[in-house]
């Protein structure tokens, strides 16, 4: 995807002649997998977590224009259940992950695999 260099981590550049006015590229994680599409992904999940608008929005990065979102505002409250339900995922995917091995050639990834979960 090709994208102005600033703000780190980039900003997509579309339109006529994206590729010519890009600064720089995010190359894709693996094949077919690319940073917007985890955002999709994340977007998802909030949604399944049932992550208020307001704060799916904040932290997209969307601007929400409307005259509701003038009345709706994100609290600690709504953060750290979505820190909660997010940490829940991580954790259900370790135990799904820890099932097949309890190791793997990733340093982070055996880290978390090695932890006793608490």
């Amino acid at each position: 995807m090709p994208l102005l260099a600033d703000p780190w981590p980039g900003v997509p550049v579309r339109g006529h002649n994206a590729a010519g006015r890009a600064e720089c590229c995010w190359a894709p994680l693996a094949p077919g997998l690319t940073p917007h599409g985890l955002r999709h992904t994340c977007k998802t999940m909030m949604v399944e977590l049932g992550t208020p608008a307001t704060l799916m929005d904040a932290q997209m990065g969307h601007a929400n224009g409307s005259v509701q979102a003038l009345y709706e505002h994100v609290t600690a409250g709504m953060t750290a259940r979505l820190v909660d339900g997010l940490t829940g995922v991580l954790e259900d995917a370790l135990a799904a992950r820890r099932r097949l091995s309890r190791h793997s050639p990733v340093r982070v990834l055996d880290g978390l695999l090695t932890e006793v979960p608490g």
